[in-house]
């Protein structure tokens, strides 16, 4: 029994002083608080490291990067790779051997992963990147530093915020830096200089007009020197991370420019390079507040833009707490939009329809829309009933009244609202009477427009119109098979279709292909009792060269001439087609109607040109707009 009680103790003993160094680095109980230390710095892993088989293993990302090292992962074969100054490092996970260099290593445990990280013995890794390491027992801390401080490149990065310039190498990349105008001279001692001496490329870089470096110590105690010269004089940071000490040089506020676009007022901070900002609105007074921190302003900078606006009356820069503050002191306050661009920040102010009038006038009325400025529209015509509608993309309602009542002979109603919201639109709609024309003119105040619609002088007037021929009598036959009745017909209802848009009543002797004796037709334009007559036809000739447009009236003093003028006087420019005259003829349709009444031949269907032209529905649209015109003029006055 005491045998056996001495032999249990020995292996109790054994066994806690095994524990105690392992491979040159004690090991510890698992539990038991642990610090890691790297290059002086204290490092905190997310993974503590393990006790494992009587070896420590540590998170190999943590030490590797702390070193100045990259960690790259291949999922499909399980390989973690490791580059480092002058270094190369291959594992395989659960594999006793790793690759350093290309050469075989032997580890004393495999990495493995725990918790999702990738664990290897401490002393391998250390080692094989260059460091040392070390252990102590009072604090219970692995202290792993690196042999020597190496430069191996300076470069200059963009961040967002600031320029860098990184000092990139390997070991405690410590030093100091002193500023003489627009000049940093950094002092790096004890590091030795692994890169060519002499200027390092910067490129066209907004900040950073040159940067050299060198060497300044001795064999024994070596240094290095590096000197920045800033294309301006301004402020810096400097520190040391894993593998690289870094001058950090805040992105300077170079200009502001404000400006007016359809639909908006912009600001445009320019930077040199990318930042990130605050915004605020504030009251009493209203003031628009933008925060760049951690930048400066540029010393050209103008410190106030004047704006003049209806949205604004100025910008002001200057700097805030950390960082540029930009203000822009507010005549009116409005929606905003802020957004960062590669080079600055944007500051985008939405227009503001802050009024809606209506006047009116001896040829129509007018719809005065008041903005701050000036304003994106797209217009759109719409019918049943009649209306014009007009979208300000980018703009915000802000009208005391947005419903105008009128109810003359142009303008029912005006009304606006805010037809969405981002992105914002507003909606004018203007709902006629009857329809002729408008436009869209600029108006005398600044971010005025002013909507002019043409009142229609047909409006409740009862007007024939007469497609010749039809059915059974199908007039001239062009030489491609064009019969002038069907043409006739088109043109008529195109009119007709236009007369009833501007408010009149339309009589159509003929609607379809229906046989209609000529001698009947000025009858039923006098048992109706319209107040004109126009009769639509497509001319003929034995000479097929024959071309042109003609007009024509009976002499009898009902007003015909003057209705036939009216219309050959829009006619004519609109076809474009070789004048032939107003004339005047006895045809039963002119001699028999008893009120003003005109005959139109709109072209010459035996000429093969005419003929084609007769063919295509935009030449027809194109008569009846003239026919149309004709007829407005006419009427109006009347």
């Amino acid at each position: 029994m005491l045998r056996r009680c001495l032999a249990f103790f020995c292996c109790l003993l054994w066994l806690s002083v095994s524990a105690v160094v392992i491979s040159g680095v004690p090991a510890w109980a698992a539990g038991s608080a642990i610090k890691l230390v790297i290059n002086d710095q204290v490092v905190q892993p997310d993974v503590p490291p393990v006790l494992r088989n009587n070896r420590t293993l540590v998170p190999l990302r943590v030490i590797s990067e702390n070193l100045g090292a990259q960690v790259g992962w291949d999922n499909r074969t399980r390989t973690v790779t490791v580059v480092g100054p002058g270094r190369e490092i291959r594992l395989v996970i659960g594999r006793s051997e790793a690759l350093v260099n290309g050469k075989a290593q032997k580890l004393d445990a495999p990495a493995v992963i725990i918790s999702n990280r990738t664990f290897v013995p401490l002393r391998f890794i250390g080692e094989a990147l260059g460091a040392e390491v070390g252990w102590q027992e009072k604090t219970r801390t692995v202290f792993v530093s690196s042999r020597q401080a190496e430069i191996t490149a300076v470069r200059v990065r963009r961040e967002v915020g600031r320029e860098v310039v990184a000092i990139a190498g390997s070991g405690p990349l410590k030093g100091s830096a002193i500023q003489l105008g627009a000049t940093i001279t950094l002092k790096l001692p004890g590091a030795l200089l692994k890169m060519a001496p002499g200027p390092v490329p910067v490129g066209d870089d907004p900040l950073v007009k040159s940067i050299a470096v060198a060497a300044a110590g001795t064999e024994k105690e070596p240094a290095a020197q590096v000197v920045i010269e800033l294309k301006e004089a301004g402020p810096f940071t400097l520190s040391s991370g894993p593998g690289e000490l870094t001058v950090g040089l805040p992105h300077r506020v170079t200009a502001l420019e404000y400006a007016q676009v359809p639909g908006a007022e912009v600001l445009k901070v320019h930077t040199s390079g990318p930042v990130a900002y605050t915004v605020q609105q504030l009251g009493s007074p209203d003031r628009l507040v933008l925060d760049l921190p951690g930048t400066v302003p540029a010393a050209a900078a103008p410190r106030e833009v004047p704006a003049g606006t209806a949205l604004t009356a100025r910008v002001r820069l200057g700097e805030g707490a950390g960082g540029t503050r930009i203000v822009l002191d507010q005549n009116r306050v409005t929606k905003f939009k802020v957004s960062a661009t590669p080079e600055g920040v944007e500051v985008r102010l939405a227009a503001q329809i802050t009024a809606l009038s209506y006047n009116r006038g001896p040829g129509g009325g007018e719809v005065h829309i008041q903005a701050t400025g000036p304003l994106a529209y797209h217009e759109t015509r719409l019918a049943n009933p009649e209306r014009l509608v007009l979208d300000f993309s980018g703009a915000v309602l802000a009208v005391d009244n947005p419903t105008v009542k009128v109810g003359d002979a142009t303008v029912r109603e005006v009304r606006a609202g805010q037809f969405a919201v981002d992105p914002d639109v507003a909606r004018v709609v203007v709902e006629l009477a009857a329809y002729v024309r408008h436009e869209v003119v600029t108006g005398a105040n600044p971010g005025e427009l002013v909507l002019q619609i043409v009142s229609s002088p047909v409006a409740g007037r009862y007007i024939a119109v007469d497609a010749g021929h039809g059915g059974a009598e199908p007039g001239a036959i062009g030489a491609s098979g064009l019969m002038e009745k069907d043409v006739n017909l088109d043109i008529a209802r195109r009119v007709a279709a236009l007369l009833r848009t501007a408010g009149a009543k339309v009589y159509m002797i003929r609607d379809g292909d229906t046989t209609i004796d000529f001698r009947v037709r000025p009858d039923m334009a006098n048992k109706a009792g319209v107040e004109a007559f126009i009769s639509i036809h497509s001319n003929s000739f034995t000479d097929t060269s024959k071309r042109g447009t003609e007009v024509y009236y009976y002499q009898d003093g009902r007003a015909g001439q003057e209705l036939a003028e009216a219309i050959h006087a829009a006619l004519i420019p609109i076809l474009g087609l070789p004048d032939r005259g107003v004339r005047t003829a006895n045809y039963n349709v002119l001699r028999y109607t008893a009120m003003p009444a005109s005959l139109v031949e709109v072209a010459y269907i035996s000429n093969p040109t005419e003929e084609k032209l007769l063919a295509d529905p935009a030449f027809r649209e194109k008569a009846a707009q003239g026919i149309f015109a004709g007829i407005l003029a006419y009427f109006r006055g009347k």
